[in-house]
């Protein structure tokens, strides 16, 4: 049984693209599945845990809703049982040994209770993000948005509340200074930049959107495709 290091926090891109070096093989067929359906897994166990479980991000509001209504049912928290569990992102657990068995067939009966979906936030940049993340074409200013993240008594429900601040901490970085992309410090193409960085083929022009690696790129277009054919 091949021994798995601790990986504290690993790009998505770098993990889809090499997923037997990260995952288990017993969960590797359930986090593709996750992955068909263009959700991002966050976690999921190795050797040393107890139970199986797979957490993720990026979820639809649809998806967001059922998952949602799941950790308010009681039921679905009995540890005893398959259900909700957080382990950095929610995700769903079942009570299984790690490497006794493949847990695809258990963990897929869950999994069908999400939506198949678009690629969210989590897993593409705009342009602007392209331009800071991968390119020297920004400049470094003040954070205008440090200290304006929700506050609990500004909502009625501490679950609501939640998700706001972690939706703003995901867009709104914590820290005293942000990148911003500065158009006059560009000296080649949009593409020239994405070619040098691997990133070309994994564009969508339409939308303007920078996925993080071909999966998920391949991902949305077939997303857009199939609801478009739906559409006809």
């Amino acid at each position: 049984m091949k021994k798995f290091p601790h990986y504290v926090s690993m790009p998505i891109q770098d993990v889809m693209n090499n997923p037997t070096e990260y995952i288990i093989p017993e969960n590797l067929k359930a986090i593709e599945y996750l992955w068909d359906m263009n959700i991002i897994t966050t976690q999921t166990n190795d050797y040393e845990n107890e139970d199986s479980w797979i957490t993720f991000r990026g979820l639809s509001p649809e998806n967001e809703e059922i998952i949602t209504k799941l950790r308010n049912d009681v039921k679905w928290l009995d540890e005893s049982k398959p259900g909700i569990c957080n382990h950095h992102g929610v995700g769903f657990r079942i009570p299984i040994k790690p490497g006794t068995m493949d847990t695809f067939p258990y963990f897929k009966e869950l999994f069908k209770l999400l939506k198949y979906q678009d690629v969210q936030k989590e897993g593409y940049m705009t342009i602007e993000e392209f331009y800071c993340n991968y390119t020297d074409c920004f400049k470094v200013v003040k954070n205008p948005y440090l200290g304006q993240d929700p506050k609990p008594e500004d909502f009625d429900s501490i679950n609501e509340y939640l998700k706001k601040a972690n939706e703003f901490l995901r867009l709104y970085p914590n820290t005293p200074t942000i990148k911003v992309f500065d158009p006059s410090k560009t000296k080649k193409s949009l593409e020239e930049y994405l070619e040098e960085n691997g990133l070309l083929d994994c564009y969508d022009a339409d939308e303007g959107k920078v996925f993080y690696c071909r999966r998920l790129y391949e991902g949305h277009i077939k997303y857009k495709e199939l609801t478009k054919s739906k559409a006809l």
